[in-house]
């Protein structure tokens, strides 16, 4: 699942070791509205209950990947084909490991970039993860289930792989910057030697101003308010960084080489990665 980059966010130091990071909220994805299926929070972020309960109703509306959105499948494939390009440049391996190259998706969600990346390269070993099986459902039919790893990572990863590729798209929002952090030390030290990971970020914040963000703070006590009141209500979505705080956790997690940009995909999404 990814952020809304249209959300409002504000300022809010809650975030542990991120204390200039935003808060953003959503109201719906996929064109399903939280209140459909379940309880939402203005005040705590969502947990795995209510991912699995909203793969739960996307099954029930969709039947299968092509009933989704043609915008945001655009984008998927996009980005897909980038990541395809990025594992194609990547350096000679261990020519004592053989086989194709071993790619990790964190947070994989209804799978549709994974599908994607396996039509670009057959051969791929391709290994995902998700915090709940219920979101697996469509991607099982295509990923041998000693792949599938469900859980939180990287307590739910096997220890002894190696990847030649590590990618997170449009999950880093909803992780606290301590954690955060911490995860990509973990996935770091999981990467084969020339190895490099990979997020996709859909919640870059691209403007950091006072003006701005006193402006976006009002918006939200606003926003709180009319979901108090039940007239707008509003799920607590994760938070909003800037490129600069998004090199600082790469550095801070010991990347080097790190580099980043925007991807030609109709959305600008945001990309960093470091080896």
């Amino acid at each position: 699942m990814s952020g809304n980059r249209g959300a409002h966010a504000f300022r809010c130091p809650s975030d542990p070791g991120g204390a200039r990071v935003r808060r953003f909220y959503q109201e719906s994805w996929q064109g399903i509205p939280f209140t459909a299926f379940s309880h939402i929070s203005f005040f705590h972020l969502a947990e795995p209950r209510f991912y699995a309960s909203f793969y739960e109703e996307l099954f029930r509306r969709y039947k299968g990947w092509d009933d989704l959105p043609p915008t945001w499948r655009l984008n998927k494939r996009k980005g897909a084909r980038w990541l395809a390009g990025l594992l194609r440049d990547l350096p000679a391996r261990d020519p004592a490991r053989e086989g194709p190259a071993r790619v990790l998706s964190i947070g994989s969600g209804v799978g549709y970039m994974e599908k994607l990346l396996l039509d670009e390269m057959p051969d791929l070993e391709l290994h995902v993860n998700e915090p709940s099986t219920v979101g697996m459902k469509w991607l099982r039919r295509h990923i041998p289930s000693d792949r599938i790893y469900i859980g939180l990572p990287p307590a739910c990863l096997p220890p002894d792989v190696r990847y030649d590729m590590i990618y997170l798209s449009a999950v880093d929002y909803g992780i606290p910057s301590r954690e955060l952090i911490h995860m990509l030390e973990e996935l770091r030290a999981q990467l084969a030697p020339g190895g490099r990971l990979v997020c996709l970020s859909a919640s870059l914040l691209e403007e950091d101003s006072f003006i701005g963000g006193f402006v976006n703070a009002i918006k939200i006590v606003i926003r709180g308010i009319l979901h108090c009141l039940g007239v707008r209500r509003q799920q607590f979505w994760g938070w909003r960084r800037t490129r600069d705080e998004y090199r600082q956790l790469f550095r801070q997690a010991g990347f080097s080489h790190v580099q980043d940009g925007w991807l030609e995909d109709g959305f600008e999404t945001y990309w960093i990665r470091g080896e």
